[in-house]
């Protein structure tokens, strides 16, 4: 099962306990890489990461894609691969909402990744031309073999490092469209810029992004460069400088009930891995209960798929973020008062 603790353990983050999970056996991958707007580009492309380079020699056919990014901002371009992770936990189909319409006809093989991460052998039976792993967070200890299958794209900086944008622009070389690509960058920029027209009551209101661990503890997302906290400073918020000193090393550091003090902000937004019961505990705690973000309504509890598009910034989940979660975001920001 893959959980967010080996994701985000990578990135010094939070526990958040996505799982993915195997597709079923007699699921048939989808043919070709379809889709409108298809790899029509100039080729060979040879792409540069930090693990190597890929060279792709020709328009990639059979393409799959091993991390959210990847595989959305390759739908996002209109091209289906045959091979893609499974969310599971978000909906029944293993598809995450802001994904599964752009899947207008076969659906790809939904693959399986555990703690030493993806299955080989599922891999290569899809018989690879091009693989998008910037987003695998085991990529480091898969690319050898990955990159005998076909070429294969690792990360630009280190795992859970590079921005939606750079693996969006990536993919769209890979696949011989980088002008699609800066294209499809400039226009989600352009909608997460609108958010601060739309909702002028964001602006320097402060946030604490928050997940709760099966112990009661608390992980609050504390670094600048984490791209959950990136996204909602773009959309006018602001990281507390109280939330950016707390102590270690890591994009995020765990509270026990006896610190959550640190957390009363203008806007308190919290995940609680779908665990009804942890929820109901931590919001029935004194300490808790007590926080004026809380006794005044500037406190949002996020489901999951309110969380994960907040957490994995792609080009599909910003446009859903800013549809489906901000305006909740926004009314809390008004029970908050002025900045």
């Amino acid at each position: 099962m893959r959980t967010t603790m080996r994701r985000l353990t990578v990135a010094a983050a939070l526990v958040l306990g996505l799982a993915t999970a195997a597709a079923c056996g007699d699921d048939e991958p989808a043919g070709g890489s379809g889709g409108s707007g298809g790899t029509t580009g100039a080729f060979p492309v040879t792409v540069a990461h930090k693990l190597g380079s890929a060279e792709v020699k020709s328009a990639p056919k059979r393409i799959v894609a091993l991390g959210e990014v990847d595989q959305d901002a390759l739908l996002a371009l209109g091209v289906t691969p045959v091979g893609m992770a499974e969310l599971t936990g978000v909906q029944p189909d293993g598809l995450a909402p802001w994904s599964a319409p752009k899947l207008t006809g076969g659906k790809p093989k939904l693959l399986k990744e555990n703690e030493a991460g993806f299955n080989l052998e599922e891999i290569a039976a899809l018989r690879p031309d091009l693989i998008l792993a910037a987003g695998d967070f085991a990529i480091d200890k898969e690319y050898d073999k990955l990159s005998k299958l076909a070429p294969t794209l690792a990360y630009q900086n280190g795992p859970a490092e590079d921005s939606w944008q750079q693996i969006t622009q990536q993919v769209a070389t890979a696949i011989g469209r980088p002008d699609d690509g800066r294209k499809l960058v400039a226009d989600v920029e352009t909608k997460i810029a609108g958010v601060k027209a739309k909702h002028p009551g964001l602006a320097g209101k402060e946030f604490a992004f928050t997940s709760v661990f099966p112990n009661g503890n608390v992980a609050v997302m504390k670094s600048g460069d984490d791209t959950s906290v990136k996204l909602l400073q773009q959309f006018g918020m602001t990281l507390p400088e109280s939330l950016k000193k707390l102590p270690g090393d890591g994009f995020a550091a765990e509270l026990s009930m006896e610190k959550v003090s640190v957390l009363d902000v203008d806007v308190l937004l919290s995940h609680y891995n779908d665990d009804p019961a942890t929820q109901r505990k931590i919001e029935a705690n004194k300490l808790f209960a007590g926080l004026g973000a809380v006794e005044r309504g500037s406190y949002v509890p996020l489901d999951l798929k309110s969380f994960w598009p907040l957490r994995t910034p792609t080009p599909l989940a910003v446009p859903y973020v800013i549809d489906q979660v901000v305006p909740r975001i926004a009314k809390a920001a008004g029970a908050a008062g002025p900045a």
